[in-house]
C-alpha cells in the first residue's frame, strides 16, 4: 500500500508520474519551439531585431544561440530516462530560459504596440494576451516539476503514459491562442 508523503496529499507514484510528465512537457515545448523557429528562421531573426530591439548583428548571433539552447535542453530532457537523476539541471536551465523569455516578452508586449516573437514559428501573427498566458503556464509547469521532483525511474509503460499526457498538454499549450480565439467566437 502506498502511503502519502507527509507534506503532500498524493502518493509517490502520482508525484513521480506528474514530475516526469512535466519534464516531457518542457522538453516537447522546447523541441517544438526550436523547430518552429527553424521553419521560419529568417522571420524569427528579423523579429529579434524589429520586435525586441536587437541590433541586426546581435540578432544574427542571438537567433542560432537561442535555437541551439532550446534544442540542447530538449534533447537533454528527453534523454532523462537514459540518465537517471539528470533532469534537475536541465529543468533548472529551462526555467531560467523560459522565465527570462517570458519576462522579456511581457515587457515588450506592454511597452510596444505590436510584438511578434516567432515562439513556435508564427512570425506573422502578433503576440496576444493568450500567448503571454501560455508562457506563464509553461513557466508554472516548469516550476511544478521542482515541487514534485521525484527522480524515480518509471516502468516503460508508465513513461509512455507520461510522454503521451505531455504530448496532449504540449499541443494544447502551443495552440492556446487558436483554441481561445475559436472558443470566444462561438
Amino acid at each position: 500500500m502506498l502511503t502519502p508523503f507527509p507534506d503532500a496529499s498524493m502518493g509517490p507514484s502520482l508525484a513521480v508520474l506528474l514530475s516526469h510528465t512535466a519534464r516531457y512537457v518542457i522538453a516537447l515545448l522546447l523541441l517544438a519551439a526550436s523547430v518552429g523557429k527553424l521553419r521560419s528562421y529568417a522571420d524569427f531573426r528579423g523579429n529579434l531585431a524589429t520586435s525586441f530591439g536587437l541590433a541586426p548583428g546581435i540578432a544574427t548571433l542571438a537567433a542560432p544561440a537561442l535555437v541551439a539552447a532550446e534544442l540542447l535542453l530538449a534533447g537533454w530532457l528527453l534523454a532523462g530516462p537514459l540518465l537517471p537523476g539528470s533532469a534537475y539541471l536541465p529543468m533548472l536551465l529551462s526555467l531560467l530560459l523560459l522565465g527570462t523569455l517570458t519576462g522579456v516578452l511581457c515587457y515588450r508586449y506592454f511597452t510596444q504596440s505590436v510584438v511578434r516573437c516567432s515562439c513556435f514559428g508564427e512570425a506573422a501573427r502578433p503576440v496576444s494576451h493568450y500567448d503571454l498566458l501560455r508562457n506563464v503556464l509553461v513557466v508554472g509547469i516548469n516550476l511544478g516539476y521542482f515541487a514534485l521532483a521525484r527522480e524515480a525511474v518509471l516502468p516503460a509503460s508508465t513513461a509512455l503514459l507520461a510522454a503521451g499526457l505531455a504530448s496532449i498538454v504540449c499541443v494544447a499549450t502551443i495552440s492556446l491562442h487558436d483554441i481561445a480565439t475559436l472558443a470566444k467566437a462561438h
